[in-house]
């Protein structure tokens, strides 16, 4: 590893932040509506590296601008919208809880669609992390205590898990902010369309306007740009493996803000993101020849 204080520090860093995002949408839901919160985070992003993008259109080529839609849509646009909306209905904390599940996701998908292999340590985690996620939608009150909503947590991380394979399949030579800036291009300008078509303006009349955009503003910019940046440094100076890690810091930060929030967190949602992070760390665990 080089320089291991500075990959640690990054390591923090960027779990703290992807951790806060779930309760900045929840701040921004104060005033304004899930598909406003959406779109002002994928137009803000959009803005913010669109400059990077000027003068490099050349550098890429017509089919990887075509994989740049997929991952602008799957990798950005979708899963902005469906996290807003779920939590319209469920707490932040869960939200992050059970994005956890990103990894294993992303092994289910490399093993159906992307040619990876796996071995058994690692089909025992997938498993282990699905039941970890049956745990948290399906609360101690059975059926009854069915959560809906949180299974558009389940499709948004579905979403990222595939974009993560098709990045590292088809786009691994690419810079990081070029990808991030070149997906933004697709996605950017029609949200921001779309967000002045609603009432976005007349919101800023209520008393908490201005507290709500700035958790926005601050999701966008820092939470989805910023740290995709550090998060491509960590892989470099620290190896994806310790980058990997970042997992089990994100619902530990989203935890901390939920309850600072007041939000209820029952032993039972503890016990279930522990059943994923162990599927997490079996499916991250190397094969041994």
């Amino acid at each position: 590893m080089q320089n291991p204080l500075r990959s640690w520090l990054l390591l923090v860093l960027i779990g703290t932040i992807w951790g806060s995002s779930f309760i900045l949408m929840k701040k921004g839901l104060v005033v304004f509506e899930d598909t406003q919160i959406a779109a002002v985070r994928m137009g803000l992003a959009w803005l913010v590296t669109l400059p990077f993008l000027l003068g490099r259109f050349k550098e890429i080529s017509k089919k990887e601008w075509l994989i740049l839609l997929s991952v602008g849509l799957l990798g950005n646009g979708v899963p902005a919208f469906l996290f807003a909306t779920a939590q319209t209905q469920i707490d932040s904390s869960l939200t992050g809880m059970l994005n956890s599940l990103v990894p294993i996701l992303t092994m289910v998908f490399g093993l159906l669609l992307f040619g990876l292999r796996t071995w058994f340590l690692q089909v025992i985690g997938l498993i282990i992390g699905f039941v970890g996620a049956l745990l948290l939608i399906v609360m101690p009150d059975g059926i009854d205590g069915f959560k809906p909503h949180a299974l558009l947590v389940v499709l948004a991380s579905m979403c990222y898990a595939f974009n993560l394979n098709m990045v590292r399949k088809y786009l691994s030579k690419m810079p990081s902010m070029l990808i991030t800036a070149g997906s933004f291009l697709w996605v950017g300008p029609l949200c921001l369309i779309y967000l002045f078509t609603t009432d976005f303006t007349s919101r800023f009349d209520h008393e908490f306007a201005w507290m709500s955009f700035s958790a926005i503003a601050i999701l966008a910019v820092v939470g989805t740009t910023l740290a995709v940046l550090m998060f491509n440094k960590l892989i470099q100076s620290g190896g994806a493996l310790f980058a990997s890690m970042v997992t089990y810091i994100v619902p530990i930060v989203a935890i901390l803000w939920g309850v600072l929030d007041g939000e209820t967190i029952s032993l039972w949602s503890i016990s279930g993101v522990v059943v994923i992070l162990a599927g997490v760390y079996l499916v991250n665990k190397p094969s041994v020849n």
